[in-house]
């Protein structure tokens, strides 16, 4: 879905000299240019908030001149419409212009004839502090008028994270609370190249680097699930819905033994900060030991994290890993079942992946139990999830189920 702002009157520099008698003068000044501008719908950066952009423009046949060479576009206060500091006019004898756009308008870029490059572009650390880049494109004919359509397309993805949880029985109940969620081994930092012939990508072309970082963070309070969907990285939660670099996430194979244990290439995984308990009837439990309760009528284990001692304070580090291609304009829901039918509360990770993560004053288990390996699932089962991917215009028919599938 496309929102029109409205019809955007910008006044500024086109040229410093192009009216002069200087050399590069050989275009007779024509008619002020004016934007008309669109933003996909999102609860980032849309036709409400946006303030600013910042404006590049090529005469086509002519890249070595740019016309509008990253001036910024401000929208005064309370006004509906954009302003240059000076009025830029589009030149009578230029018949196309290829007009490239990008916001905030703070970012700085490279340009050849194909337009801006934003280099190592990296997004904050915490969500909350993280911004949303959109970018625009249009090829302008001068026979068309000079009011030139922009439409400005986001370029980052969208990730929520999700978890249901617990199982209801005659015999047990269990209990899954949730105390800090992170996304692993993601790829910090990618260049955003405008490229004029990816129509179809909204001629955006992203490389990432190498270097890998985590995005997440602990709860102020522990999340207990449900048979509902309950954020843990979104933005009806403590943080928003992360706004990352397009990647292919690199994939950790649990069923390479080898990989499965060392994770060669760091592939990506949920992190989940968790604990899980066993509800039965009954004050007894042959064979109980110091992580088995009385309460009331009933018994209650604390099956993760098991240490020998039922401590309420205890809660365990466990992931389920994932290898999704994040591509820039659209949103992923990861939606993570714990202790359903068919599905239990993930595998042990990396602990070399742990070091910096919270430990709760020593509370927070970093320690994998000796009969047990990375990769292993810290319960019966790992953790089943579905992804949905949705287009971040907010096409209500627009979701569909990527995978739903068991991490092995």
């Amino acid at each position: 879905m496309n929102i029109k702002i409205t019809s955007l009157g910008l006044a500024g520099l086109l040229l410093a000299t192009a009216c002069s008698n200087d050399e590069t003068q050989l275009i007779e000044c024509g008619n002020e240019i004016s934007f008309n501008t669109h933003v996909s719908r999102a609860t980032e950066t849309t036709t409400a908030n946006l303030k600013n952009f910042k404006v590049w423009a090529n005469a086509t046949g002519f890249s070595s001149q740019r016309f509008i060479d990253g001036l910024i576009a401000s929208k005064p206060e309370g006004k509906n419409y954009f302003t240059f500091e000076n009025a830029v006019f589009w030149p009578q004898d230029v018949a196309t212009l290829d007009v490239f756009a990008v916001s905030p308008a703070s970012l700085t870029a490279s340009v050849n004839a194909n337009g801006p490059t934003i280099s190592n572009f990296t997004p904050a650390t915490a969500a909350k502090d993280q911004a949303d880049l959109v970018v625009a494109y249009s090829q302008a004919k001068r026979a068309d008028g000079t009011n030139i359509s922009l439409k400005f397309n986001h370029a980052l993805s969208q990730i929520e994270v999700n978890a249901t949880g617990g199982v209801n029985r005659v015999s047990e109940t269990k209990h899954v609370w949730i105390k800090g969620a992170w996304l692993m081994n993601v790829c910090s930092s990618g260049t955003l190249a405008f490229d004029k012939d990816k129509a179809t990508e909204n001629y955006m072309n992203w490389s990432v680097g190498s270097a890998k970082t985590k995005y997440g963070i602990e709860f102020t309070s522990v999340q207990a699930l449900d048979h509902t969907n309950t954020p843990l990285l979104a933005s009806r939660f403590e943080s928003s819905n992360m706004l990352l670099v397009p990647q292919q996430l690199a994939t950790w194979n649990l069923n390479d033994e080898a990989d499965k244990t060392d994770n060669a290439s760091k592939g990506a995984y949920i992190l989940v900060l968790c604990r899980v308990e066993a509800t039965h009837p009954g004050t007894e439990h042959p064979g109980a030991d110091g992580s088995v309760i009385v309460d009331g009528d009933n018994h209650v284990h604390q099956l993760f994290p098991y240490t020998g001692t039922f401590d309420k304070g205890q809660y365990g580090y466990s992931c389920v890993p994932i290898n999704t291609k994040w591509e820039p304009g659209k949103k992923y829901v990861y939606n993570l079942s714990f202790c359903g039918a068919t599905s239990g509360a993930g595998v042990y990770p990396p602990t070399s992946d742990l070091a910096g993560l919270p430990d709760g004053g020593g509370k927070y288990i970093k320690v994998i139990p000796e009969d047990k390996e990375v990769g292993d699932p810290v319960l019966d089962n790992p953790i089943t999830f579905t992804v949905d991917v949705a287009t971040w215009e907010g096409d209500e028919n627009a979701n569909v189920v990527e995978d739903n599938k068991n991490m092995n």
